[in-house]
């Protein structure tokens, strides 16, 4: 883990600006926030921070508190995307109006401009800086307070400094970012850079202090994960993706981890050996993410994909008799620049033909920078909307249908929170699955649910004893 060049400090001037941030003060020890947007890598990074922060003397609160340092990770994959995060930086101003807003991540590449209109002082960093957000917020905070003197206070209430914390539930690690790939509407390669990944060695070693943090559940993630290992894979003449599955394994095996989850991989890094190490391993869970993005060869050539429908349809059927109750999920693009009636409902019979578990639908929008912002035929908004109606709605029946084959099963449930009204987790099928017995649950438990019934996509049942 990266470290900080500037000793943990801890301001009382920066803790005394608002009555809310006083009362949530503990041991006067300054607190942060964090809002995180976007992708599974952003939620990588993003843990990284806080775990920086934590170990700086920082105590994490919730994003509505009022706090010292609100950190906004932000998302630029779409003009959505980057609308929710100006506006996460302009509430957190609202918080606190005396707080440091610090905004990064890929929007914050794209647009500096914008946040600095949206919440004026804002320390703006991009992708390339990010892991410099706690020293440079600890920086600027030192500006206007004397860290010094608290710091040397909070040691002497707490008798050390805080240690990071962990979810007891999931960790997130990122083995590889960026992107050498140049799709017409993808903005990334430009805002995260080239690929490049972690040793095997740095991967196992963040997975094994998370395990013993406590999480009962290991995310693999990358922008491009299918590049991992790929030098390695050239001498191995086993698969494509020989390293990738080999380290799935080592990572899945080790003691006292629950279970291991893979996000997404660009369907042309598919093969035999990933389909059936992530079927077939009792503690890799049974779901994969392949963007679709078109299901229309024409739109996937002016998107420049690296992958055909036929291709694509092959290894979603080939998934399917593999594992049959296996999860999988999918991104779609909707009103692509030049997207027909035929090209779009080329989208919904591929939808039907894969029976997507889930289907993440966006609809397009031009992002400056990127080859499709200067395609012609845009397609009318009024079009667009009504497409992208129907394919979510394609989406939750398809969502249902998966759902449904659980009801009356016992299934395992990694629990992420607890409410008076019941918990909630997922199975590793990637079903959200609500346990209306389940209050007195805590996250990070792992439980037998038996399933009653089905609605919106989701699963609802009791506890089994």
């Amino acid at each position: 883990m990266s470290s900080i060049s500037i000793l943990p400090q801890t301001p009382a001037e920066i803790l005394n600006r608002g009555t809310a941030a006083r009362a949530k003060s503990t041991f006067g020890a300054p607190s942060f926030a964090i809002y995180t947007l976007g992708c599974k890598v952003n939620q990588a990074d993003s843990h990284q921070i806080a775990q920086m922060l934590q170990s700086s003397g920082f105590r994490q609160v919730a994003f509505r508190e009022a706090a010292d340092l609100y950190v906004i990770d932000t998302c630029t994959v779409t003009a959505e995307a980057d609308r929710k995060s100006r506006k996460a930086a302009a509430r957190a101003q609202r918080n606190n109006p005396d707080a440091l807003v610090a905004v990064t991540g890929c929007a914050a590449s794209y647009a500096e401009d914008q946040f600095r209109k949206a919440a004026p002082g804002a320390l703006v960093l991009g992708n390339t800086r990010k892991f410099e957000l706690p020293e440079l917020a600890i920086a600027k905070l030192r500006e206007s307070a004397d860290w010094n003197r608290r710091y040397a206070q909070l040691r002497e209430q707490t008798g050390s400094e805080p240690m990071p914390s962990s979810t007891r539930e999931r960790g997130v690690i990122k083995v590889q970012d960026g992107c050498n790939h140049q799709c017409a509407f993808c903005i990334i390669p430009t805002v995260r850079g080239g690929s490049v990944q972690k040793t095997r060695e740095t991967i196992l070693a963040e997975a094994r202090q998370m395990v013993a943090q406590g999480a009962r559940e290991i995310v693999l993630t990358g922008v491009s994960l299918g590049d991992w290992g790929r030098e390695a894979n050239r001498k191995n003449e086993r698969s494509r993706n020989a390293a990738l599955c080999d380290l799935l394994r080592e990572v899945a095996e080790l003691d006292d981890l629950h279970q291991l989850r893979v996000s997404s991989l660009d369907p042309s890094d598919v093969d035999e050996e990933f389909l059936q190490t992530v079927a077939n391993h009792p503690k890799i869970c049974p779901q994969i993410h392949l963007a679709l993005q078109s299901g229309s060869a024409s739109t996937l050539r002016r998107m420049r994909r690296r992958y055909t429908p036929q291709l694509f349809l092959k290894w979603a059927k080939r998934w399917r008799e593999i594992r049959p109750d296996g999860g999988l999920t999918t991104d779609v693009i909707v009103g692509f620049p030049g997207e027909t009636d035929e090209e779009f409902e080329d989208s919904m019979e591929m939808a039907r033909q894969t029976q997507f578990s889930h289907i993440h639908v966006f609809p397009y929008s031009p992002r400056e920078g990127t080859a499709a912002a200067e395609f012609p035929d845009m397609v009318n908004p009024a079009i667009q909307k009504k497409r992208v109606a129907q394919l979510i709605a394609l989406g939750n029946q398809l969502s249902n249908d998966f759902a449904a084959q659980f009801v009356g099963k016992v299934l395992s449930v990694l629990v992420e929170k607890s409410a008076p009204q019941g918990a909630e987790g997922l199975i590793p099928q990637y079903v959200r699955t609500h346990i209306i017995d389940g209050e007195q649950l805590q996250s990070g438990d792992v439980v037998n649910v038996r399933i009653n019934e089905t609605r919106g996509g989701e699963l609802f049942g009791a506890l089994e004893n």
